[in-house]
């Protein structure tokens, strides 16, 4: 149970480290520069420890989940930070996400909901739309730019990333284990984050291309407090925080773990309160936490 309680502390740390970073250096450039530490960091640990988990029967689905979950869904992710904060972006990500993958699942693998996972998607729906509806209460105005529905928008965008990478993922997985082939997580998660790199970056050129003025690329030198924020972003995540989620799911059962790990949202209340002055309102909360109970119910009960 600690490693999944790691985990769980490890991915709030990173939300909120994230929307620090996509504040200060924009959203696509922070990601994208935040994703290439990551792989550099992942690639070094995978090259040394685990040089054997790369397969070209895999490598193919590795990467485009990875273009799915680490780039479409990064993408989006970030772009909710801005406008969102990391609660309500994080919130709707990890709630949303195990719903658009059972619905992928359904639709592409054909394994069709028993009820229990309809009456559990319903409760999470509902919490979610409490949690979106009922505002915070803040007596200092939250760093935000842009406007609240395109910040939803992208954060069901990111669900819906996240969610499909999972499941092409899982079908990495399984063609490893038909071929019986070893493929560390670390491993796995390299190189789905080499995919979300190049995406992030093609992103960055596009809006480079699309606008006059640069994408805050000089900030890390003019704003050198962003460091911290930014190596915590690329650390606790995708580095840590993968690590902490392979060590549990190795000591756990999956459910349990997946479980656990849904209580990121509400972990994030109190983290996003102090770094970001995002104080929810009770209704809020309550949103915030039927959803977290519809996730953990269907991780466990389903």
């Amino acid at each position: 149970m600690f490693p999944a309680i790691l985990t769980t502390l490890f991915f709030a740390l990173s939300g909120v480290t994230g929307q620090k970073v996509a504040i200060r250096l924009g959203a696509q450039w922070g990601n994208f520069v935040r994703l290439s530490i990551a792989a550099v960091f992942l690639g070094l640990i995978s090259l040394l420890l685990f040089p054997d988990s790369f397969h070209h029967r895999t490598f193919l689905w590795f990467f485009v989940s990875g273009l799915v979950g680490f780039g479409l869904g990064d993408v989006a992710l970030f772009a909710a930070y801005e406008r969102l904060g990391s609660r309500l972006t994080i919130l709707l990500n990890l709630c949303l996400a195990p719903v658009f993958a059972l619905s992928i699942e359904w639709l592409w693998l054909g394994n069709r909901p028993v009820w229990k996972v309809l009456v559990c998607v319903a409760v999470i729906l509902l919490g979610v739309g409490f949690a979106i509806m009922r505002g915070s209460v803040n007596r200092v105005r939250p760093e935000r730019k842009g406007r609240f529905s395109v910040g939803v928008i992208a954060a069901v965008i990111a669900g819906f990333g996240q969610g499909t990478g999972a499941v092409i993922s899982r079908k990495a997985e399984s063609v490893a284990k038909l071929s019986q082939i070893e493929i560390h997580g670390i491993s796995a998660a390299f190189q789905r984050v080499l995919a979300g790199v190049l995406v992030g970056f093609l992103v960055v050129l596009v809006l480079r291309f699309l606008s006059r003025r640069s994408l805050v690329i000089p900030g890390l030198v003019h704003h050198r407090k962003v460091c911290g924020w930014l190596f915590g972003a690329a650390l606790f995540g995708p580095v840590i925080g993968v690590s902490c989620f392979q060590w549990a799911l190795k000591t756990q059962e999956s459910g349990v773990v997946l479980a656990v790990v849904a209580l990121t949202p509400i972990v994030m209340m109190p983290l996003s309160a102090v770094t970001e002055k995002d104080i929810p309102g009770p209704w809020s909360i309550l949103g915030a936490v039927v959803a977290v109970v519809g996730v953990m119910a269907l991780y466990l009960w389903a």
